[in-house]
């Protein structure tokens, strides 16, 4: 399986290999083999089994370095705190603004009606309070 050895190659070539890459080659390819033996015994065809073992298997860097990805993780979710906050900012002006304007037309053009824009009002609050319960789960998180 010319596809299997030529995917751990090229995986492998990229990094300055040591001994023990040297010696982890042949028993990943072995390995790999394995592995679309037993899906073309499940009745997979061989190019679909290769393409599914390599897919499974991923990239390299997931193994060499895991501490990468911890603080990939940490950025990305400290990306989202700050993405949550800006949210909540833009919908609590956004609130404010609508209604602010339902407020205004309620009290110029339909003061006979009573102060009827407090009902839209209440539930246009929900968008602004919905953000503030993100933003407080996901600085939880980071606990």
């Amino acid at each position: 399986m010319k596809e299997i050895e030529q995917f751990v190659n090229r995986l492998f070539s990229s990094k300055t290999q040591s001994k023990e890459d040297k010696e982890t080659v042949p028993i990943l390819i072995e390995m790999l083999e394995e592995k679309v033996e037993d899906l073309k015994e499940e009745g997979m065809n061989e190019s679909d089994a290769i393409d599914k073992t390599i897919a499974e298997f991923g990239e390299i860097d997931d193994y060499y370095h895991p501490h990468m990805d911890k603080e990939k993780r940490r950025h990305k979710r400290q990306k989202t705190i700050e993405h949550y906050k800006n949210d909540l900012l833009f919908s609590a002006l956004s609130t404010a603004i609508i209604i602010a304007i339902i407020g205004f037309v309620n009290l110029y053009y339909f003061p006979q009606y009573g102060p009827w824009f407090i009902v839209p009002a209440l539930g246009i609050l929900f968008w602004p309070l919905s953000l503030l319960y993100k933003l407080l789960n996901k600085k939880g998180e980071n606990k």
